[in-house]
């Protein structure tokens, strides 16, 4: 295994991230208490100015491209 290196799909971490977002889903932003505006009348930063922010979700999935492990090659002994 002198020849392995890490995983290029997963930085060696052996998971990737799955980034998703419940549109039907969201919470009132705190930013700004659900208004859609700052003091001084800007628009909220936190949500764009609708006051309100979508849940988002982070899921780990063991990586296809090494299994798992990390490195690539796979190990042969997996």
């Amino acid at each position: 295994m002198a020849n392995a290196r890490a995983c290029e799909t997963c930085k060696g971490r052996g998971w990737i991230e799955l980034r998703c977002t419940k549109s039907d889903e969201a919470v009132t932003c705190g930013m700004c208490n659900g208004s859609g505006v700052l003091p001084g009348g800007r628009d909220c930063s936190g949500c764009r100015g609708t006051g309100r922010i979508e849940v988002r979700t982070v899921e780990q999935q063991k990586c296809l491209g090494c299994l798992g492990t990390g490195v690539f090659p796979v190990p042969e002994s997996l």
